[in-house]
């Protein structure tokens, strides 16, 4: 999975260069077009600022500040009303240094900051992330911060599942790369994680000891969860969507990478974002919403993946980070039996591929071509699979018309009945989240 990745380099963000354009650069304009709301995240100096650095606004604490990577999200920014004063602290073997940063009508107002370079800069191309920056010099020796400073504990990481399907009875699943999660309990390949009922919900924590004795979380990455099997209106279990050795995966896949916590000057720091996409690469069976437990800034990476440009966003319970399918009147069945790996309009002599899984009148899911391909061993699979001589989003995408993973019919109907999910290879850039590291996450399969 691409999680790791994107987490590794979204700690790059604030550094990001050149632009290097793909087909993709089309996401970044839909996702930011029309009425943008602007962010504004700090930009802390990379030397002469230990860290952690506490953040003050008035009498209450508002940040925790961990890393000169960290995506810290002041809140949203217009370049002509927001105003508002931060006062900033850390503490070293001298005692507590301070300053403030004043902002008026969306300006530094210099005449009330005595944080030394601070600047705010402009956002990269396409992104709508303003940074305010400070300079690389220790600040003034200060009174200590209004009561005691509150560090963020990251050892209580969960991810939340419901079940808010028709079914009595979800079973959910967890693939887990294990090589990544060295001694982690957490990480696991299993079927059968947990079984909800309808209407319940079940949660995992993410963290666990990086070894025995140790009070830092190894957090959990490359982790996958699915919906594995469902008990139908009859009682039957029906087994679906299974990651399991020797099957050919289709679920609906929610994909975590929450990572390690390690400590640094006394104090625990994770050591990047947490980070989340739900993939429709192998196939769907089931529905989802993804958002995180309380409100909460997070980024993703604006098109293309690699320039580390950044775009941000609210999310939480009211304006979720995915959701498929995205009206109530979409039928999962009826969606899947509508797909093919054949572009919209196809003309030419090839045969539709009938990419559902049925079990009787059970629905179990639908393959995508490139599960389709695999299971069939059709000669297509490299170019729906965009591996081979495909393997670059410049071979593997297809212009319109043309057969491939990214003109079939399966990935153009889920367009307008998904959100911000990825549906093949080289897609996974207009949903790869990466939120604060101290997010819960809520899983609704319905």
């Amino acid at each position: 999975m691409k999680s790791g990745s994107r987490t590794l380099f979204s700690m790059l963000c604030i550094t990001a260069l050149a632009v290097l354009f793909c087909s993709h650069a089309a996401f970044a304009k839909s996702r930011l077009k029309g009425s943008v709301q602007n962010y504004l995240m700090w930009q802390m100096p990379g030397s002469n600022v230990p860290f952690p650095v506490y953040v003050y606004s008035g009498k209450v604490q508002v940040d925790y500040l961990y890393s000169s990577s960290q995506q810290a999200i002041i809140g949203p920014y217009n370049v002509d009303k927001t105003s508002g004063t931060y006062s900033l602290f850390y503490e070293s073997d001298d005692g507590w240094h301070g300053c403030s940063v004043a902002l008026l009508a969306g300006n530094i107002d210099i005449s009330n900051t005595n944080c030394q370079g601070a600047v705010i800069n402009r956002p990269v191309t396409n992104s709508n992330v303003y940074t305010l920056a400070l300079a690389a010099k220790a600040w003034p020796l200060s009174a200590p911060p209004r009561g005691t400073p509150e560090k963020t504990d990251y050892g209580k990481r969960k991810i939340t599942f419901v079940n808010k399907t028709p079914y009595s009875m979800i079973q959910i699943g967890e693939a887990c790369t294990q090589v990544v999660n060295p001694n982690n309990p957490k990480c696991t390949n299993t079927q059968n994680l947990f079984q909800i009922k309808k209407g319940g919900s079940a949660f995992l924590m993410v963290d666990d000891a990086t070894q025995e004795g140790s009070n830092f979380p190894a957090g959990l990455i490359s982790a996958s969860f699915y919906l594995s099997a469902y008990k139908n209106s009859a009682g039957q279990i029906i087994s679906t969507g299974g990651y399991g050795p020797g099957q050919k995966p289709y679920a609906t896949k929610i994909e975590l990478t929450a990572l390690p916590v390690t400590t640094s000057g006394g104090y625990q720091a994770p050591t990047g974002a947490t980070n989340c996409d739900v993939s429709l690469v192998d196939g769907y069976n089931m529905g989802v919403t993804v958002y995180p437990q309380t409100g909460t800034y997070c980024t993703y990476t604006v098109p293309p993946e690699s320039s580390n440009i950044l775009g941000a966003g609210s999310y939480g319970p009211a304006t979720s980070l995915f959701g498929f399918p995205v009206t109530a009147a979409t039928s999962l069945p009826q969606l899947c039996q509508a797909s093919s790996q054949l572009p919209a309009q196809y003309t030419g002599k090839d045969t539709k591929w009938s990419l559902s899984l049925m079990n009787g009148k059970n629905f179990l899911g639908c393959y995508s071509p490139c599960t389709y391909a695999g299971a069939k061993e059709e000669a297509g699979k490299d170019l729906f699979c965009c591996t081979g001589s495909y393997i670059t989003p410049a071979t593997c995408d297809q212009k319109p018309g043309q057969e491939g993973a990214n003109t079939s019919t399966y990935v153009s109907k889920l367009q307008n009945t998904s959100k911000n999910m990825y549906r093949f290879a080289y897609d996974d850039a207009i949903g790869d989240f990466a939120c604060p590291a101290e997010t819960n996450l809520v899983v609704i399969f319905q």
